[in-house]
Order: structure tokens, then sequence, then C-alpha cells
């Protein structure tokens, strides 16, 4: 089984490559670390680091050495980390190892970047009434699509990772954390969803040449949303589903809704075969628990068979009936494509060590392909210690 821990740059060089992973490889029995590459801020507590205990990681940077070749007249560039700039650090990751016989994951964020959303905002998501939102780059824009392109492309010709997960590969949803966020009304489903489609003019672009009645799209969405916010007490709280929206919207939004999947599709589609043309490494990516809501953010479940090599589903806050639901759901719509179950050991989420067993157990009984541990430096000792005794614990029951 495949076996992976999450990690950030800052705890690697904070208390050392080679010690971290050897600890990771030795007292978790863990082979593979997946690194962030490309983050977004974040306010991280940090209960095991010798170094420093809370850490404001960088908007919108990348942790390894961009080749320069890759992002020659590209709109976007990436921005390296102030902690990465004197230092290959991915390359040292690598080594290290290498010589534990581990594998190397790199982590990557494409569509969440604060840094360049706000600074470039015609390459960011903008909603019915024209606000932008400067922690979302559109995936229908052209110049993020070539960053994207090009940060995967460098990574698979440069480093020899045994695979590249894409999170937030997608059109970000509505609700994603940002510096004190203040919305003191209840957002049924669907007001949540409309306020996170994107009617920049890359999508307008995408529509009009798919046809679609763009303007009627974008008005019908905005007096969805006024309607609600006239009335939010008497307003439905409807379970959102394709039927319901396309019922209730019609044939143009079902149109502007299959335009943004064919979009990923093409984009996903680029970049399976720009990874395949460079060698043995792997494709992954975030899915959803329940993945017959990936229409959502611009996916589908036949995009993630056809485009990808595996399919990463973060199951932290599913219960244990929750959790064995999805993975039946998911491997049905997905087959025999690998699936990747990640978990977060923390009373926070499972209630107890037993809880994390139980969950364990689950994913085993239910044949997924591997399991992903969130996150090396956000978690204590006590309970990064947890990990390696439920995977016993849960095989042999002592």
């Amino acid at each position: 089984m495949h076996l992976s821990m999450w990690i950030f740059p800052w705890d690697l060089m904070d208390e050392g490559v080679e010690t971290v992973l050897k600890r990771i490889h030795d007292e978790l029995g863990i082979d593979t670390v997946s690194v962030a590459l490309s983050y977004d801020a974040g306010k991280m507590l940090l209960p095991h680091n010798p170094r420093r205990k809370v850490y404001f990681a960088e908007e919108g940077v990348v942790y390894f050495q961009p080749m320069p070749a890759w992002y020659a007249g590209l709109d976007l560039q990436p921005t390296v980390s102030s902690i990465c700039k004197e230092r290959n650090l991915l390359a040292e990751v690598i080594d290290a190892s290498n010589k534990l016989g581990m594998r190397v994951v790199g982590w990557l964020l494409c569509c969440h970047n604060t840094r360049l959303a706000s600074q470039r905002r015609d390459c960011a998501a903008v909603n019915c009434f024209g606000d932008t939102y400067i922690t979302h780059l559109c995936p229908s824009n052209d110049s993020v699509r070539e960053l994207i392109s090009a940060i995967v492309g460098d990574l698979v010709t440069n480093y020899p990772l045994y695979a590249v997960e894409l999170e937030a590969f997608e059109y970000m949803p509505f609700q994603h954390a940002y510096h004190h966020v203040k919305m003191e009304i209840e957002l049924p489903p669907l007001v949540d969803f409309l306020l996170g489609l994107c009617f920049c003019h890359a999508c307008e672009r995408r529509a009009r040449e798919s046809g679609v009645d763009f303007e009627a799209v974008r008005n019908s969405v905005r007096s969805e949303l006024e309607s609600f916010f006239s009335s939010p007490s008497s307003y439905p709280c409807e379970k959102l589903n394709w039927d319901m929206i396309t019922t209730r919207f019609g044939t143009e939004m079902e149109g502007y809704l299959q335009m943004r999947i064919t979009s990923m599709d093409s984009l996903l589609k680029f970049l399976h075969e720009r990874v395949g043309l460079r060698g043995r490494t792997k494709l992954h990516l975030f899915g959803e628990a329940h993945p017959t809501e990936l229409w959502q953010i611009g996916l589908e479940p036949s995009l993630l068979m056809e485009h990808a090599d595996g399919v990463i589903v973060l199951a932290y806050r599913l219960s244990p009936d929750q959790l064995r639901i999805s993975l039946r759901v998911n491997r049905v719509m997905l087959k025999e494509k690998t699936l990747i179950v990640g978990l977060l050991p923390s009373e926070k989420y499972v209630g107890s060590f037993d809880g994390f067993v139980e969950r364990i157990r689950i994913c085993i009984e239910n044949d997924v392909d591997g399991l992903s541990f969130f996150n090396y430096g956000v978690l204590s000792r006590h309970h990064l210690k947890w990990i390696n005794s439920a995977l016993e614990y849960a095989v042999t029951g002592k």
C-alpha cells in the first residue's frame, strides 16, 4: 500500500532534511513524502518544531528552483520562496530520500494563489457582480493554464519525482479561507455555489465560443442571488445537484457548466500527456469525498478516469459511515484507478486513537490503494506516533 506524509518545506528546513525523513521512515513506517512545492499563505501552529511554534507562510510562492527556460515569455511567473532562494531544497530532499529508499511526490497548489490573483486581477476569478476574488486564479485563463503547465513540465523534467499531486486544480468554490472572513448569514448550497461561479473575461470568451449566452447566465445568477439577499430567511435550503440547477436555470446554465468541464478536460489532458512524455512520474489529482459533486468545480469522474493516474480523497471530516459510503461510491465511479485517502490523526477530526484506527481499517477493508497523512509539521509528536501504531493495529488487531 502507498503510504505518504504531506510535509511543508519549512519543517524540513527547521528540523533538517535528513532528520525529518529518517523519522518519517523509521518511526512512522512511511516510505513516501509529499512536499509542498507551491503553496499559498497560511498561519501554521507547529507543535514540535525546534525553532518556532507559529509560522506565517508566504502568499503564492514555489519551493523549488524553477528552470528559467520553462517560463520564458510567459505572462505569469513563479515567485520563489525566500526560504528556498539560496538552496535547492527539493534536490536535497530527493537525494536524502534515495538513501533511505523513499519516494518523493511534488504537491502543487494550482489555482489558489493570493499573490498572483491580487497582482494580476485580469487572471483572477470574478463573480456575477463583477467582484474579483483575489485568492483565486481562473483556470479558463490562458495565462493561468500556461503557468500550471510550465511548473508541472519543469518539475517532471528536472526532478525524478514519483508523482505530482494537483490540488486546487479546479474552478475554486466561494468559501475558501481568507483573513478574518465575515459572513453573518447562512448560505444555502445553491447560493454558495452561485457565488463561486466565475464570470471573468476568459470564461466569457470560452462560453461564447461554446455557443452559450454568457449574459443570460450571468444575469440569471445575479437575479437569484439578489432574491436571496433580499429575503434570506425565506430562501429554500435545497440539496444542490446537477438536475436541480439545470432544471432551475435552463439549457444556458447547463451549457455554461459543461463549458467549464470541457475547459478542465483539455488542460488535464495536456498535463497528462506532458507528464507521460517525461518518464515515469505519475499524475495524481485531488478528487471529492462525493464524486457526484465534482461538476461543481469543473471536473467529473470520467476526466479523472481518463487523464489521472491516481485520485486523492480527503476524508478528514468524514464519520466512519460516511467514509464507507464515500469509498464505495468512489471505487464504483473510478473503477480500477489508484485511490488514495487522506487522513488526519487528531482528536479534532477522529475523536480518539480508536477512531483513527477504525478509519484506517475501513480503508483497508475497502481496498484503497494508499493512505496519505496530513501533515508532519502541524501534528504533535503524540499524534504522529498514532500512525504506525494504528496501521499495525488495523492490520493485526494488536
